[in-house]
C-alpha cells in the first residue's frame, strides 16, 4: 500500500510504501475512501509541530479523512468493524495519517476526534468537514456574535470560511465578506449578505456612508492589513478572532475591543456539532478541487478560482 509521506522534517512529501501493523489495544484500522488537505499538513511536514505530540517516521501525512473500519483492537467498544467513520485522525504517537488507502489510529485519538458518519453523508463530504467545520464553529462561538448581529468574514471563500458563512446564516447572523467579482455570486448563494471589494478598496467601502458596524470580525486568511482596517468598524466590546494569526500586535494590546487568535478546542463537542449540521443539511462542504494520491505526489496545485473551499483526495 502507498501513501503520501515524509521520512524526515523538511522533506518534500512523496509516495512511500506502507505496511500497517495489526491494531493494538484501543486502535482501529480504517479503509479510507477520502481525505482532505489542511494547513496543518504542511506544518507537520515542515517540522513546525514537532513539539506537539509525537511523530514517527516514515510519517504518512494527513489528519482529516473518512472511511470504513476493517479491524478493531482489544478494548475498543465505541466502534465496530463495518462502521463508517470520519474525523481528525490525530493519534499520539502519530505515524499513519489519512493520505493513504488505509490508516491505523486510536479509536479515541489523543489530539483528534472520530465519529460515525451521519446517514446520507458521503465519504468525500465527510472527509472535507472535520477540521474546517470544527474551526469555523469554534471561531464563531468565540466571537460572541448573536442572532441579528453583523459580522465581517475575511477568507470567506476558503475551506474554513465557507463553513463559517453557512454557520452564521444558520444562526441568523448577517455576514459581509470581501471577495473577487468571480466569487461574489457563489458567496451570496452560500449565505453572504453583502460582498465587499478586496484589498485597498475595502477601506473605502467601509468608510462609505451607511457602512455597518460589526459585532465581530472572523479572519481565516491571516489578512493583517484588512483586519487592521476593518477593526475600526467593530463596535465597542466587539471581537476580532483570527485562526491564521492575523491580529496585529497593536490591535491585540488595545482594550476597546477583544482581539485574539483562536486555536481549535473542544474537539469532541465540535465534531458532534459538525456531524449534526451535516446530517440536517445546515452546512455542506464546498469542495473546490479533487485529486488522487498521484496528483499529490506530483505536487499538483489546486485551481484557485471562485469558491476555493476544500481540496479532497480520492483514495478508492
Amino acid at each position: 500500500m502507498q501513501g503520501i509521506g515524509i521520512e524526515y522534517y523538511g522533506e518534500q512529501p512523496h509516495l512511500i510504501d506502507i505496511t500497517l501493523p495489526d491494531p493494538d489495544a484501543g486502535e482501529i484500522e480504517v479503509e479510507l475512501f477520502a481525505a482532505s488537505r489542511n494547513p496543518l499538513d504542511e506544518a507537520v511536514a515542515a517540522g513546525y509541530l514537532a513539539g506537539l505530540g509525537e511523530f514517527r517516521f516514515p510519517l504518512v501525512l494527513g489528519f482529516d479523512g473518512a472511511g470504513v473500519i476493517r479491524r478493531v483492537g482489544s478494548g475498543v467498544d465505541r466502534f465496530a468493524a463495518g462502521d463508517r467513520v470520519f474525523g481528525q485522525f490525530w493519534s499520539t504517537p502519530m505515524q499513519f495519517g489519512t493520505f493513504a488507502e488505509a490508516t491505523l489510529a486510536q479509536a479515541r485519538p489523543a489530539l483528534g476526534v472520530l465519529r460515525r458518519i451521519p446517514d446520507g453523508v458521503g465519504f468525500e463530504a465527510a472527509a472535507a468537514a472535520p477540521t474546517a467545520g470544527m474551526t469555523a464553529a469554534g471561531a464563531l462561538d468565540n466571537s460572541g456574535a448573536r442572532p441579528g448581529d453583523t459580522i465581517l468574514i475575511l477568507g470567506a471563500t476558503g475551506g474554513v470560511g465557507t463553513f463559517a458563512v453557512q454557520e452564521a446564516k444558520a444562526r441568523s447572523i448577517r455576514v459581509l465578506a470581501p471577495a473577487s467579482a468571480e466569487a461574489a455570486d457563489a458567496l451570496r448563494e452560500l449565505g453572504v449578505n453583502e460582498v465587499l471589494p478586496r484589498n485597498g478598496a475595502l477601506a473605502d467601502a467601509l468608510a462609505s456612508p451607511g457602512a455597518p458596524e460589526f459585532a465581530a470580525i472572523l479572519d481565516f486568511a491571516g489578512a493583517t492589513d484588512s483586519v487592521e482596517v476593518a477593526a475600526k468598524k467593530v463596535r465597542d466590546g466587539g471581537t476580532v478572532v483570527s485562526t491564521a494569526y492575523g491580529v496585529p500586535e497593536a490591535l491585540r494590546a488595545q482594550t476597546r475591543i477583544v482581539a485574539t487568535d483562536y486555536v481549535l478546542d473542544k474537539k469532541p463537542a465540535r465534531l458532534d456539532h459538525v456531524a449534526g449540521a451535516l446530517a440536517a443539511g445546515v452546512t455542506r462542504p464546498i469542495i473546490g478541487h479533487e485529486m488522487g494520491l498521484e496528483d499529490v505526489a506530483h505536487g499538483e496545485a489546486p485551481a484557485r478560482h471562485g469558491l476555493r473551499g476544500k481540496t479532497v483526495i480520492r483514495l478508492q
